[in-house]
């Protein structure tokens, strides 16, 4: 047992230092010490999870990959859509719609109570990655097609990484007081919680705004920012955590 944890601590140690995972699966080469991201998603499905509305519902989500968010929605008797560029969720799961294409792409009929948009929209319009076509206003196109595809009493789901405004080629963008509210103009925010890490490779602690949007440029990490966003045109739908204007970013 012990052997076999030291050579599970080399391998990891190997990997962040050259990226041989990455290599392996086609992906470029993570920055030098590899991203110091781990529990990101555990934070975001659960952000998202614990505040889906009661169903029925009809609902997309964008970029799904194998997200544990659909099998949450379906338990809800929501009606779901799934848009990746791959395939991966439908090898696992039915009883929901698949279309396989870029989401900017595709026609889909509007009127979704429930569209979410989990670590998807940091990566539209960078090439290199997820078979990304290359638009330095994908992520804004994108938000605004979400608009527009939202029913006028729902809800968006949105999680990001934020910081300093920055764009790390091909990996991701990070959301910060410049690009943060021209990505949610076409919304309210209903309520947010923002994560960092005080301490390298440590765990995510939540912080107030103001902290995690100043958060150094780093290729190698950021702070994360989870919304529930709704839209301008919003009608008297009850949020689930009470009702907040627009939060100053």
């Amino acid at each position: 047992m012990q052997v076999a944890k030291m050579m599970g601590t080399v391998a990891r140690r190997l990997d962040r230092r050259f990226g041989i995972q990455a290599l392996l699966a086609g992906e470029p080469r993570p920055p030098a010490g590899g991203f110091d991201v781990r529990g990101e998603k555990l934070l975001d499905w659960g952000f998202i999870c614990s505040s889906l509305p009661k169903g029925p519902r009809r609902a997309l989500e964008i970029g799904s990959g194998q997200s544990p968010i659909i099998p949450a929605m379906l338990a809800l008797g929501y009606d779901v859509t799934a848009v990746d560029l791959c395939a991966g969720a439908t090898r696992v799961l039915s009883g929901f719609h698949f279309l396989a294409g870029d989401f900017l792409q595709l026609d889909l009929r509007p009127g979704f109570d429930v569209i979410v948009v989990c670590s998807v929209v940091e990566h539209m319009g960078l090439a290199g990655r997820y078979g990304s076509r290359e638009d330095p206003d994908g992520d804004l196109k994108a938000m605004r097609k979400i608009a527009g595809l939202l029913a006028a009493n729902g809800q968006v789901f949105l999680t990001v990484p934020v910081g300093m405004d920055a764009i790390w080629k091909p990996w991701h963008r990070v959301y910060g007081r410049v690009r943060l509210p021209l990505l949610i103009e076409e919304f309210d925010i209903v309520t947010c919680r923002f994560l960092v890490k005080p301490e390298p490779w440590g765990p995510w602690r939540e912080s107030a705004a103001d902290a995690a949007l100043d958060h150094p440029a780093d290729a190698r990490g950021y702070a994360l920012g989870e919304m529930i966003l709704r839209s301008q045109q919003y009608t008297g739908w009850d949020a689930p955590r009470g009702t907040v204007r627009r939060t100053e970013v």
